[in-house]
């Protein structure tokens, strides 16, 4: 490969890596937040003390539930207004939720004492709550709505 080929792929390169790198700046905003550190240490915390017996199954699911549905709220409220609308998949709102509902998967299989309704129930709630917050955090500024 010549220097010319060398420099005529950096450049076609650049434009992408560009693009990808604005991404990444705009999903590190919710993940240096005090909350999502928050949120993401009760879950995992929840989540292992109930394998380790330490805390009822029922308990877990509830607190597995109950931090990232809050973390969604808060978040989206926060969000509201912001310039552009965040996808899915580089939302710390997806993510946390996500970890939620795996968090009250593995508590169920590992414990064996939850009634299949109440993990329906709660990751039906929290993945309402997730929806509720995408669309929330998508909403223009009030002096761009007029």
């Amino acid at each position: 490969m010549s220097i010319i080929e060398k420099v005529k792929l950096l450049f076609a390169v650049k434009k992408p890596v560009a693009q990808l790198a604005a991404q990444v700046k705009q999903a590190k905003a919710g993940w240096n937040t005090l909350g999502f550190w928050i949120s993401v240490t009760a879950t995992l915390g929840a989540l292992a003390t109930a394998i380790a017996g330490y805390i009822p199954a029922t308990t877990a699911l509830i607190i597995t539930t109950v931090i990232p549905m809050i973390y969604n709220i808060l978040r989206a409220f926060r969000n509201a207004g912001a310039d552009g609308i965040t996808p899915p998949a580089q939302s710390t709102r997806f993510w946390v939720g996500i970890l939620g509902m795996v968090s009250s998967g593995i508590v169920s299989l590992q414990t064996g004492g939850l009634h299949p309704e109440w993990l329906l129930s709660l990751n039906t709630i929290l993945a309402a709550i997730m929806a509720a917050a995408q669309s929330v955090g998508a909403q223009p500024a009030p002096s761009e709505a007029k």
